[in-house]
This record gives structure tokens, C-alpha cells and sequence, in this order.
């Protein structure tokens, strides 16, 4: 599932091809994953593109947003004016989407887990609330703050919990965790203010250095300018042996695959 870098990248990638254009029709080919109430809003004029959490949000005119899940296998094509679809990617493509410069950008989806919904301002806001604060904007006292009300439950599971903190998936919570040198089984209460301190800076530290490789191409995140490059640089996320050799554990924490190294990880 795209996380933070990956949706990130995404969203600049947006940002440069379709905001300040119209979109002048849309088709939705799969109402199941797209809202077909989509179609009554259209034409539209594309306002802005961010990111919250793991999801896309994309601002149209006339108070109306698209909120984008891309789960696992959800991703974008974008088609300059004379460019044609390629055959191999028609098969998965859910909606397309006609802008008034000729080109076109289509949402594809393999296993079809993710969504794009209409909201307004208000119901936007009310679905938004559900969640914690960004990884990246929390100031450490915060992050602390964060913590100190979790202590009976396991670090690992906590810095995927998007109630607690956005963002963070399986992939970047075991890297932020080795390079804190610390174990993934830990309780939260269990660590002292320099652990805290430390996987603080390593969780900023990653999540950035992610989002400039373009986030992690493991099996199926693309994006709209190809693979990322952050799995050149991951330590333990699928690995055998960590960077010291040492040979990796594996276990199952909040019912997914973790990686780590019982010497590096205390």
C-alpha cells in the first residue's frame, strides 16, 4: 500500500500536469471504485492537488474535492494530447479523466481496493478529522506527547496507527525502527527519552529522503513518472541480513510481516 513518500510523489507529479486545467469530461468505467456522482460536477476547473495522510486530495471548483485512496494497486497515467493509451494498461483503467488542453489522465486499478469519492468542504473535513497529525509537521515535544498517551502499546503497531500518526506503513515504520536501533516488539513506555528522541529524527529523516527517490517500488507502486528508487537504500523491509550482516528476523506484528535485526534492534 503507498504510503507517505509514494502518495507524496504523486501529488507533485499532479500538481504539475492537471492543476489549473479544466476537466471537460470523465468517464468511469468502474463505479465501484469511482464515484459516478463525479459526472454531474463535470465540467470542472482542477484548483489544487495535496496530500493527507496516505490519500490524494484534489480541489475542483464549485466546493467540490476528490478524495483518492490508491490502496495497493491504484495508480495514474498521464496522456499528453496524441498520446494513446498502451494496451497492457487499458485492462485496469477505472475512469479517465479529458482535460480541455487534449490530454488525458486515466486512474488504474489492478485489484481495485482503492476509491476516488466526491465531497464537499464540510464532508471532507468530517472524514479528515479521523486522523492524526502529519509525520513530517509534529515538532518532537509533540511526537513525545504522541507517545506518552500510548505506553502500554507496541511501538511498531503505533507508528502505523493513522489515528495516532499519518502516513507511516509497514514499509517506513521497520526502516525508521532500525535505524532507531530499536526493537519493533518494544512497548512504547518501555523507551527511554534518547530512543524517542533518536527514531523521531531517523522516521523525518527517512520519510524525506523517501519522497525525494520518488518512494519505494517493491511489487506494484508506479508512478506517474515511473518506479521509485527508495528500495535501493531499504536495510531490513524484505531483507535476509540488515547492513552489518547480521542475519534478519521475521515476525508478525499487528498481523503484518516484520523484519528486523535482534542484534542492531534493542
Amino acid at each position: 500500500m503507498p504510503e507517505l513518500p509514494e502518495v507524496e510523489t504523486i501529488v507533485q507529479q499532479l500538481k504539475k500536469r492537471v492543476v489549473g486545467k479544466k476537466i471537460k469530461s470523465v468517464e468511469i468505467v468502474d463505479p465501484k471504485v469511482v464515484d459516478k456522482k463525479i459526472k454531474k460536477i463535470i465540467p470542472s476547473k482542477v484548483l489544487s492537488a495535496k496530500r493527507r495522510a496516505k490519500s490524494i486530495i484534489v480541489e475542483l471548483s464549485g466546493n467540490n474535492f476528490l478524495l483518492i485512496h490508491l490502496r495497493m494497486t491504484g495508480h495514474f497515467h498521464y496522456l499528453p494530447k496524441g498520446r494513446e493509451l498502451e494496451p497492457e494498461s487499458e485492462q485496469f483503467v477505472v475512469a479517465m479523466f479529458y482535460f480541455n488542453d487534449g490530454s488525458i489522465l486515466t486512474h488504474n486499478s489492478i485489484r481495485k481496493f482503492g476509491s476516488i469519492k466526491l465531497f464537499n468542504q464540510e464532508q471532507l473535513e468530517k472524514e479528515l478529522s479521523k486522523l492524526g497529525p502529519e509525520p513530517l509537521e509534529i515538532s518532537f515535544k509533540e511526537f513525545e506527547g504522541i507517545l506518552s498517551k500510548k505506553k502500554r502499546a507496541n511501538i511498531k503497531t503505533t507508528l502505523m496507527d493513522q489515528k495516532v500518526i499519518v502516513g507511516i506503513g509497514n514499509i517506513y515504520a521497520q526502516e525508521a525502527l532500525y535505524h532507531a536501533k530499536i526493537d519493533p516488539t518494544r512497548k512504547v513506555g518501555e523507551l527511554s527519552l534518547a530512543e524517542i528522541k533518536r527514531l523521531y529524527e531517523e522516521m523525518k529523516r527517512i520519510l524525506k529522503l523517501a519522497i525525494q527517490k520518488h518512494g519505494t517500488t517493491v511489487e506494484n507502486y508506479v508512478h506517474i513518472e515511473g518506479s521509485g528508487g527508495f528500495q535501493k537504500y531499504l536495510t531490513v523491509y524484505f531483507k535476509d541480513r540488515c547492513p552489518k550482516k547480521h542475519l534478519l528476523k521475521k515476525i508478525t506484528l499487528g498481523g503484518r510481516g516484520t523484519y528486523y535485526c535482534p542484534q542492531c534492534q534493542k
